[in-house]
């Protein structure tokens, strides 16, 4: 016989209220555990690989020779848009890995946050931000002279929704996560093109915003690339 402990973590409220079933590689039950449950069991000798399992989900994990051994059971997926959703599809996702004692304390909710890849404020691109603000500003302003589109509404929100989001992130403190600060530049650029387009009343005025949502998307990805080749990341 040997100990084997375990703890299972899922972020957010995935599953919070169900229970994952562990078999061993004979494909008995060896046990069930929910979210932030800690488990010390004793198991025979001659198995060696747990199973997993939750719905479609299923992951077979190898036991180390150890006469005690700690396992973390995780979701392994990328905390960011559209990713969180499309990994969550994987059978794989729902899995787990076997820790030193160490590791298996100090296995929290942090285990997530840890995935996230931050950077300084002082390395965004505060022009192209603050670009990004006063276009949002002189949308909002578009939409409000033009009282006759059909779109005014759209407009108006577009530019509105642009100001909060380039703003949380002039304003913001100390850092930000880098995927967010990306996808938040890049749906802004798009969101100022869209702008444009729906400024039907006002040529020239569609056409020039147009011009700088291209531009703003342009130093925007030029930026974003200088920060993830900074962070090593591809």
């Amino acid at each position: 016989m040997r100990e084997i402990n375990i703890k299972l973590l899922l972020p957010y409220n995935w599953g919070h209220i169900r229970k994952i079933k562990i078999y061993d590689n004979k494909k008995q039950l060896i046990t069930k555990i929910m979210h932030g449950e800690e488990l010390t069991l004793n198991i025979d000798s001659d198995i060696e690989e747990v199973i997993i399992k939750l719905d479609f989900y299923k992951s077979v994990i190898k036991i180390p020779k150890n006469e005690k051994v700690y396992l973390g059971l995780y979701m392994d997926f990328r905390d960011r848009f559209p990713f969180k959703y499309l990994d969550t599809l994987k059978r794989k996702c729902l899995t787990g890995r076997f820790m030193t004692e160490e590791e298996y304390e100090n296995f929290n909710l942090s285990f997530y946050t840890e995935s996230f890849r931050w950077v300084p404020k002082a390395g965004i691109d505060k022009p192209t931000v603050f670009l990004g603000l006063l276009l949002s500003v002189a949308i909002v302003a578009l939409s409000i002279i033009q009282q006759q589109n059909p779109h005014q509404d759209i407009v108006f929100f577009i530019g509105a929704s642009g100001i909060i989001s380039l703003a949380l992130l002039y304003f913001e403190k100390d850092k930000v996560e880098l995927y967010d600060y990306r996808n938040r530049m890049i749906a802004s650029g798009c969101s100022f093109i869209l702008a444009g387009l729906l400024a039907s009343s006002s040529l020239s005025a569609g056409a020039l915003l147009v011009v700088l949502g291209f531009t703003f998307i342009l130093r925007s990805v030029a930026g974003v690339k200088r920060l993830f080749n900074a962070a090593n990341l591809t």
